[in-house]
């Protein structure tokens, strides 16, 4: 067991034949950090409104077949308006002291661990009940002090806490989307927490079947391939690719972007303003569509609506084709 293993009261893990040697792409470890960021903040504010504030350091780690994000018992940073790096123990200190008059006898590790805990144990629920939050008229009560039952179509009953319940019925909806987002066919999410005698990891998983349950629309029924499923409708994204066509009169764009050629269609204007950057390597930053044809149907290949275009490269020689 190595430091960032030993010290750590969780993790998360992307593994599966799509990530080779721990490798994965930028923007899917992104996503996979900032909803892994709001679910830990979430559940932190639950235990405590004053810790609002904090904000987390989470080393990452890559192993032989994985993608592996440690979740340190130290790591947390209070965030101030006077937040000079210089003001590091200074903050520090105040984090502590926060946490005596919130927590009493236990400490910020303990607060940590405890949010890992309730959004493992949240992945658990979704998975039982398929993603219904209907949970109020399934509740179970009476099988001991501090716990609730939920129960399933199938007559099948999960114990929680009834204050991770409590948390559970006021959290958004999709809180669980972004973390989920880099699952697809080949690489499956674990989410582990330390047990509480601290002798090993207690761990759920979210397979590329579990998807749905989480704020993810499957994708629709034909017989291609569901292009960068990654990409979901509603979902921010900047490509670097090439402009490889233009039509004024549909108003969009042809991006080529790893082996095949995105519909890109303004935002607002006409794609006269971007007809420098026709032919060009360029990065494109936009809005998913998948909704693009018709609004009940995910469409197989995404329609970026875009917000900006930033040629890489210039061409002076480049005619007006637009």
């Amino acid at each position: 067991m190595d430091d960032a293993e030993g010290s750590a009261v969780g993790y998360l893990k992307l593994y599966g034949d799509a990530v080779p040697s721990g490798v994965i792409s930028a923007s899917a470890a992104g996503n996979v950090l900032l909803g892994l960021d709001d679910c830990i903040k979430y559940f932190c504010r639950k235990q405590a409104p004053g810790l609002a504030a904090i904000d987390y350091e989470i080393p990452v780690k890559t192993a032989e077949g994985s993608w592996i994000v440690w979740i340190q018992e130290h790591a947390l940073l209070v965030v101030t308006t006077v937040g000079a790096i210089g003001m590091g123990a200074y903050v520090k200190k105040a984090a502590e002291k926060m946490a005596e008059n919130d927590f009493k006898e236990i400490g910020l590790s303990d607060v940590v661990r405890k949010s890992v805990d309730a959004l493992k144990k949240l992945v658990d629920v979704l998975k039982h009940t398929k993603g219904d939050r209907d949970w109020a008229s399934r509740l179970h009560w009476g099988a001991g002090a501090g716990v609730v039952g939920i129960e399933n179509d199938a007559g099948e009953i999960i114990y929680i806490p009834i204050e991770y319940l409590k948390w559970y019925m006021e959290i958004p909806p999709t809180m669980l989307k972004r973390i989920s987002g880099a699952v697809r066919d080949g690489r499956s999410l674990a989410i582990g927490v330390k047990s509480g005698d601290g002798t090993h990891f207690e761990a759920t998983t979210i397979t590329e079947a579990d998807k749905s349950f989480f704020g993810h629309q499957p994708a629709a029924n034909d017989d291609g391939d569901f292009l960068f499923p990654e990409m979901e409708h509603g979902d921010l994204v900047r490509l670097e690719g090439k402009l490889t066509r233009g039509n004024e009169n549909a108003n969009s764009l042809g991006l080529e972007y790893h082996g095949h050629v995105l519909n890109c269609v303004p935002g607002i204007g006409n794609i006269k303003k971007y007809k420098s950057a026709l032919f060009l390597h360029c990065v494109v930053e936009g809005t998913v569509s998948r909704l693009y044809k018709q609004s009940n149907v995910a469409e197989r290949r995404p329609t970026i609506i875009i917000s900006d275009i930033t040629p890489l490269e210039s061409d002076d020689n480049q005619l007006s084709l637009l």
